[in-house]
């Protein structure tokens, strides 16, 4: 008998619990009820887009030259006074700060370069996302979060 009463505590207990944190009470189909916020894992360990570390890497600079001369700059680096900057000079675009990163995200997003990339690739996804097939100089520098670098050098 005392096991029973034990189990039926536990029970009641349980259902409880159940209950009261359930989604069942007077507001559930109310609009303005409060929605979860949805965090990532790369904001939870730290990275997010307003600090400007979400791609993986914290130090990025790219420079492409088009017949000797500047076609593409960007200067992305984390830091206390995180100011990216962005040129493109064959669109006429010179960028910095919230405006350069607006352009950087799409260019990061779209290339996705990773640590395990080699030079080669990442120059592809790059000289691809611009549309560039000849360039006379291609120099691109990261450092990325897990502490490895990639530095590629080209030029024609």
């Amino acid at each position: 008998m005392n096991k029973l009463l034990s189990m039926g505590t536990v029970m009641f207990a349980s259902m409880l619990l159940v209950a009261g944190c359930g989604n069942m009470g007077d507001n559930a189909e109310k609009d303005n009820r409060e929605e979860a916020d949805i965090i990532t894992d790369q904001e939870k360990e730290g990275g997010n887009r307003e600090t400007g570390d979400a791609y993986g890497f914290n130090d990025f600079n790219l420079e492409i030259d088009v017949n000797n001369e500047d076609a593409v700059d960007a200067e992305y680096k984390v830091e206390e006074d995180f100011k990216p900057e962005y040129e493109n000079k064959m669109t006429k675009v010179d960028l910095e700060g919230a405006k350069a990163m607006d352009e950087l995200d799409k260019m990061f997003i779209t290339t996705n370069l990773e640590s395990n990339m080699s030079g080669e690739e990442a120059r592809d996804k790059i000289l691809e996302y611009y549309q560039i097939d000849e360039y006379s100089k291609f120099e691109l520098e990261i450092e990325f979060d897990d502490g490895k670098k990639l530095n590629y050098k080209d030029q024609k």
